[in-house]
């Protein structure tokens, strides 16, 4: 019984092995193909296929920029999904009965295919989450300066090279990016690129004043003052939101459990005869 147990738990790694090595050759064999393939053609037809799989590239450059990650990793992240993927496909069916052995494939086939791609959107997500927590802060650290007669890129310069340990070092960085794109681009492609690189919506709106700011002339103290203050009048709301279903979770908490049990402690002795209660 020890050994078919142990050949049923190794057998899934090896073949989780096996997998990833043949995606890897079946990797490498593509590579070689293509470069075949490009090889016997034209000139229009290489360039073509050479913008194609740029582009292919440059999305998932971005994706990885967006999500805070490197290629290496996201590569490391996608090989364990498929190890557990494989792991649930091949273990679980064996321990569980038929139906739930066929929502255990089900599941480990989507962490196969989709692995790289639910990494990547909580990757993201985090980092989203880090950047718009210090937003706020952010714009207050440069309301100061501006207020103290500072120009909106030296605001950026000293944030990014001052206020270590006070903002997040994601957005530390990108405003550190954003400062020397600004020196090296115009201030518009430099907006641009930021909304691109972090893609969070709170950030986009940001931006989008920055642009209206250098279009129109208009100052940015009163619109990051007013949009200081609506990210904390939101995340004042989310606490109270929290705290709200917190309480509501206790309150039912007490009424299935806590009432019931202390309701029983008294009832329990009454009906056994070793509780009276006095009139």
């Amino acid at each position: 019984m020890d050994k078919t147990v142990l050949v049923l738990i190794l057998a899934p790694l090896l073949l989780a092995i096996l997998i990833i090595a043949v995606v890897l050759i079946l990797q490498r064999r593509q590579q070689q193909k293509n470069i075949i393939l490009l090889s016997q053609l034209d000139n229009k037809a290489i360039i073509d296929a050479q913008h194609k799989n740029k582009k292919l590239d440059n999305d998932l450059n971005m994706k990885l920029i967006q999500a805070g990650i490197t290629q290496k990793e996201y590569m490391e992240a996608k090989l364990l999904f498929t190890l557990i993927g494989v792991i649930i496909m091949g273990v679980l069916p064996f321990f569980v009965p038929m139906m739930y052995g066929i929502i255990s494939v089900v599941v480990g086939a989507l962490c196969i295919v989709f692995g790289g791609k639910m990494y990547l959107n909580i990757a993201k997500a985090e980092r989203i989450e880090k950047i718009d927590r210090d937003l706020g802060v952010f714009l207050d650290l440069v309301n100061v300066i501006l207020e103290a007669g500072g120009s909106l890129k030296n605001a950026f310069f000293e944030v990014s090279r001052r206020a270590h340990g006070i903002i997040d070092k994601e957005l530390l960085r990108e405003i550190s990016i954003l400062e020397y794109e600004m020196t090296n681009y115009s201030t518009k492609v430099a907006y641009e690129n930021l909304k691109n690189r972090v893609d969070s919506k709170e950030l986009s709106k940001i931006i989008d004043f920055l642009i209206l700011s250098e279009e129109t002339g208009i100052g940015v103290k009163n619109i990051f003052a007013m949009q200081s203050d609506e990210m904390r009048q939101e995340k004042f709301y989310k606490i109270k939101g929290k705290v709200n279903t917190l309480n509501m979770y206790l309150m039912l908490i007490i009424f299935l459990f806590v009432l019931p049990a202390f309701g029983a402690f008294i009832v329990f002795p009454i009906m056994g005869g070793t509780l009276t209660i006095g009139i």
